[in-house]
């Protein structure tokens, strides 16, 4: 009887820890689900832009979810003092901006004019006054080509702005890739005489999704390299591909190519070549391409060879 006894007292006992064990691995397993919901959601509301600086009740949370708030309310104060700061970069610059192109517009339309009113008055003068007149141009076409500089470095640090302050906002709609072909065509065919490069745009007729002003402007920074790296006499060619689901824009020239070593970094901002140390730039054309390529679910691609030229190929989404 003893025995019976002491074996149901024994299985009570075991079944009253199995149970207990269960409620607390129950209640336990609870603890942390909600404790990593609570967590989870926390993450969410920051990534979602909707996270919210609450009264923090340190007697309802665990150490790590209290940890994890102060982490988050620290770093939600750094990224709005941060977009705060942009803010003020980014007007400050569009009022440098503004201020100067008007001083650097009038700087070159004079020094032209000077150049050109002592070109017209040199046959006039004697040899010595000749000499004179042409020293003065010399000068005046320095002051010139500086302005003509200045003007493209602010133009860039605009860009870098726009950039940085992500305000690379598209506007696709499904239009004729004409457009882009024609404004390119215009812009560059001036540049492309004036170092003798033959420069030939393809016709095309293909309907493609892309917004129009900012596509014009990636294009233009990759014809701008191409001419700049061709050498005097060389050839630039724009062709246009049609596939199913997207338009080919290529930029063909036979210039001075890209080592094959470099081709993964020249889509990096700021990023140039040793061999083009000596060109203007500061390395934010083709950065800017392929952001706004990104932008309007587009891409580029590079073929190229040191020494034998570049292929670029902007592909334009049909659908």
């Amino acid at each position: 009887m003893e025995q019976n006894t002491i074996v149901v007292i024994s299985l009570t006992v075991a079944g009253i820890f199995f149970v207990v064990c269960i409620f607390c691995i129950l209640y336990f397993t609870r603890r942390e689900n909600r404790l990593l919901e609570r967590i989870q959601k926390m993450l969410d509301d920051a990534i979602g832009g909707k996270f919210q600086d609450e009264h923090l009740d340190e007697s309802k949370m665990s150490a790590i979810e209290n940890s994890m708030w102060r982490y988050l309310c620290d770093n939600h104060v750094a990224y709005r003092n941060l977009l705060e700061e942009k803010e003020q970069i980014q007007g400050l610059i569009s009022d440098i901006s503004h201020q100067t192109v008007l001083p650097i517009a009038n700087i070159m339309l004079y020094s032209q004019l000077i150049e050109e009113g002592m070109a017209s008055h040199k046959d006039c003068c004697g040899l010595e006054a000749k000499d004179e007149i042409a020293a003065i141009c010399e000068e005046v076409t320095a002051i010139r080509e500086e302005a003509e500089e200045l003007d493209f470095l602010v133009e860039s640090l605009v860009k870098l702005s726009r950039l940085e302050t992500g305000i690379i906002h598209v506007d696709v709609q499904k239009q004729n890739i004409c457009h882009i072909l024609t404004a390119i065509r215009k812009q560059f065919m001036a540049k492309a005489d004036q170092k003798n490069i033959k420069f030939t745009v393809s016709h095309a007729d293909e309907m493609a999704l892309f917004d129009l002003k900012w596509t014009i402007e990636a294009v233009a920074n990759i014809v701008d390299n191409a001419i700049k790296y061709t050498q005097r006499g060389g050839e630039v060619v724009i062709n246009v591909v049609s596939y199913t689901f997207f338009v080919r824009i290529d930029v063909k020239d036979n210039g001075i190519g890209i080592e094959e070593m470099e081709q993964a970094n020249i889509f990096t901002r700021f990023y140039r070549s040793h061999t083009v140390s000596s060109k203007q730039g500061i390395g934010l054309g083709l950065y800017l391409a392929r952001e706004v390529m990104k932008a309007q679910s587009g891409y580029i691609k590079l073929k190229s060879k040191a020494s034998e030229g570049s292929v670029f190929s902007i592909f334009l989404p049909k659908v």
